[in-house]
């Protein structure tokens, strides 16, 4: 019987990322995914994805730390042949410029920027050998200008640019594209006062509707797979920047 192909989730323990998670392991791949902190959300993850038949490994590591992208990938390699790569963590935080110090913005470099670049640079031989697929989650304040701040938006843009770079460079071997979403209904969205959720629903997204987790996973794990993409960026909030 051959191996289950393995797919790396970063920051898999909620969110988006357990969505990520969940959706690869439908799809018969063997998960690792990393968490930072919440040890107790991880274990249910990978709960989730034992009942659905399948497997997701937790690997404790905080990608402020650069040691963290080793310490995932040599996990991913042991579980098997890599084979997707889903840059899916990130820090959301919102800063002005009056607020946001030094600290503020080079955590969100190591975090949301510099992480997912030498993930694939770490990964890449196993990607190219397997002909895998890399997906980075943008926003579609990386494309449009964000309302968040400098860190979150000079970061969500960078990843657009890390997509078209790496589908560049990593072809005819590696696809490499990007997802941008907008609002989601995660904890982020919940911790929103009901009076700007309902701004941002009704008056500021043309299908009226905040995406569902499943709803990002399951398109960008669909983009992965798609042979003739790479390099594009697919925007999924409704219709806000069109």
């Amino acid at each position: 019987m051959e191996e289950a192909l393995v797919a790396v989730v970063t920051g898999g323990s909620r969110g988006i990322g357990r969505a990520f998670v969940l959706e690869a392991v439908k799809r018969g791949y063997r998960v690792v995914f990393n968490y930072r902190s919440r040890r107790e959300d991880a274990e249910q993850t990978a709960t989730a994805a034992m009942e659905l038949g399948g497997e997701a490994i937790p690997v404790q590591a905080d990608l402020e730390d650069f040691d963290a992208v080793a310490t995932i990938a040599g996990a991913a390699r042991r579980a098997g042949p890599v084979a997707l790569l889903v840059n899916n963590a990130g820090l959301g935080e919102e800063f002005t410029l009056e607020q946001m110090s030094r600290r503020d913005w080079e955590r969100s470099i190591a975090v949301n920027l510099t992480a997912p670049t030498f993930l694939i640079k770490e990964l890449r031989e196993d990607l190219v050998a397997r002909r895998g697929s890399i997906v980075n989650v943008s926003s579609d304040g990386g494309v449009a200008g964000s309302l968040h701040g400098a860190p979150y938006g000079a970061t969500k843009a960078g990843l657009v640019g890390l997509t078209k770079t790496m589908a560049r460079e990593l072809a005819p071997h590696v696809r490499c594209n990007a997802i941008a979403p907008g609002p989601v209904a995660t904890e982020m969205w919940f911790a929103i006062d009901p009076e700007t959720q309902r701004r941002v629903t009704e008056l500021e997204t043309p299908l009226l509707r905040i995406a569902q987790p499943e709803d990002i996973a399951r398109a960008g794990l669909d983009i992965a797979s798609w042979p003739d993409a790479t390099g594009i960026v697919v925007v999924l909030d409704g219709g806000r920047i069109m």
